[in-house]
């Protein structure tokens, strides 16, 4: 049985109920991020012992382990890379694969990703013996942050300005042609933090023509969608149902990892620069997003997200108002979000378990300094939809966006209760809880039907 089938079937009870959550945070803080951190030092080594050993405190002077990590990591670095080329060729190259080939390749390569991302477990034994940190610290402090995004400040349409026209168009791939919907990717060039970098998209399509309304749904932090198998997912029975899916993946995640860093860890790691990189890049690549998808189904478009994402989503939310009417979305699914993101970062019990906000504190940013960037982490008074165009789900018992936080945003928006989702469960299992509960669904396919009328249908093939 495979996690969504698990997750679907009675046995979920088991795993759906607080105590999961709180299990969950010391195991990520304490065994995921470890693991992840000497994983990806590992993979920056390149094959060297010394350097991997350099970079995690805990291999210091153990050569020797360090010698047998990088040679059981090897051969799955080997097999990812070969199967990436390939998929690479066949998807977005000169290659000219069988269409039924295709689905094939596509399984090798997330096969082969999935493998790698489990490397992490050749680490356990030395983890446990010796512990790894949680997270390679290299917070910026309060004047460079001032430098990046200090002009961002001077009045809200500058926050998240939409992207120049110039701007590369989406290259998209070839299709997986499915028996229920198609697959395809979609890649362009991008910019996080000043550096060049490529985003990413899977889209999920219902088959035939015609007008589809979408959804535009993004992950939450360290989440890797397209290094984990799975073919049954809540995305998939929508694009199945009609409602076209493209999952972007997050800044300094997936395909768009930063080197020494794993997926997500940048965000933590670089503190408030981390994350107003994060969200600056990723505001303006889903308004990108929406207009493409507009552009191509010719129907409504809902923007949404889980944890990060849904905190990114809301920030779309805020930001389109001051965005073409073409970048502006027409409803928004936000799962476990948060009025106050500075509250989550210094409040939430997940930085907290990895020390972030000790060392907030030791770098020297004070509660008033990190209230300067506020206006660029939450939304302001402006929002380009009313609230009942807006669905929440929200965990009570979730202390990583805490409950009371996703309350007020509630009602800061005035998000109507026939659109509001509330479970006693945690942070997780209120996410999880989509695979088994598609009632959230419903009601978004409810408001994106009523925002159709104002649509007009291309014309039939």
């Amino acid at each position: 049985m495979d996690l969504a089938a698990f997750l679907r079937s009675p046995l979920s009870r088991l795993v759906l109920r607080p105590a999961y959550d709180r299990m969950a945070v010391p195991a990520i803080a304490r065994l995921y991020f470890p693991l992840s951190r000497a994983w990806a030092a590992a993979l920056a080594a390149e094959g060297d012992a010394e350097r991997l050993a350099a970079q995690i405190p805990g291999l210091a002077g153990r050569r020797r382990t360090a010698e047998k990590a990088l040679t059981r990591l090897a051969p799955r670095i080997e097999a990812y890379e070969t199967a990436v080329r390939r998929w690479e060729d066949a998807f977005f190259g000169a290659a000219h694969e069988n269409a039924s080939d295709l689905a094939e390749i596509e399984r090798a390569r997330a096969l082969a990703a999935q493998a790698l991302m489990l490397g992490r477990l050749g680490f356990l034994r030395a983890h446990l013996t010796k512990g790894f940190p949680a997270v390679a610290w290299s917070m910026a402090d309060f004047d460079a942050v001032r430098r990046r995004h200090g002009p961002r400040l001077i009045e809200p349409a500058a926050a998240f300005p939409p992207s120049p026209e110039e701007q590369p168009r989406f290259e998209t791939s070839r299709v997986i042609a499915g028996r229920d919907f198609d697959t395809h990717w979609l890649r362009a060039p991008s910019d996080v933090g000043g550096e060049d970098d490529t985003l990413w998209a899977r889209v999920e399509r219902p088959r035939g023509g015609g007008s589809h309304p979408v959804l535009i749904f993004t992950h939450g932090i360290c989440m890797e969608m397209e290094y984990w198998l799975e073919e049954d997912g809540p995305s998939q029975a929508l694009a199945a149902s009609g409602i076209a899916v493209v999952r972007p993946e997050g800044p300094f995640h997936g395909r768009r990892r930063r080197k020494g860093f794993f997926g997500g860890e940048p965000v933590f790691a670089q503190g408030p620069m981390g994350m107003l990189n994060y969200f600056e890049a990723h505001v303006r690549e889903l308004g990108r997003l929406i207009a493409w998808a507009r552009a191509e189904f010719g129907g409504p478009v809902a923007i949404g997200g889980v944890s990060l994402g849904a905190l990114t989503a809301q920030l779309v939310v805020g930001a389109a108002a001051h965005w073409p009417a073409e970048m502006r979305p027409d409803a928004a699914l936000l799962v476990t979000c948060s009025a106050s993101v500075l509250e989550a970062a210094v409040a939430g019990s997940l930085p907290r378990a990895i020390g972030a906000t000790d060392v907030l504190a030791r770098e020297g940013w004070t509660r008033d300094r990190l209230e300067t960037w506020e206006p660029l982490l939450q939304p302001g008074t402006a929002q380009a939809l009313a609230g009942d165009r807006i669905v929440v789900i929200l965990g009570r018992r979730d202390t990583i966006t805490p409950y009371v936080e996703g309350q007020a945003m509630v009602r800061k928006w005035q998000v109507p209760d026939v659109n509001l989702f509330q479970h006693d469960l945690g942070h997780f299992t209120a996410s999880l809880s989509l695979y088994r509960d598609p009632a959230p669904f419903d009601r978004l396919r409810a408001v994106l039907t009523e925002a159709r009328s104002g649509f007009p249908r291309p014309p039939q093939a």
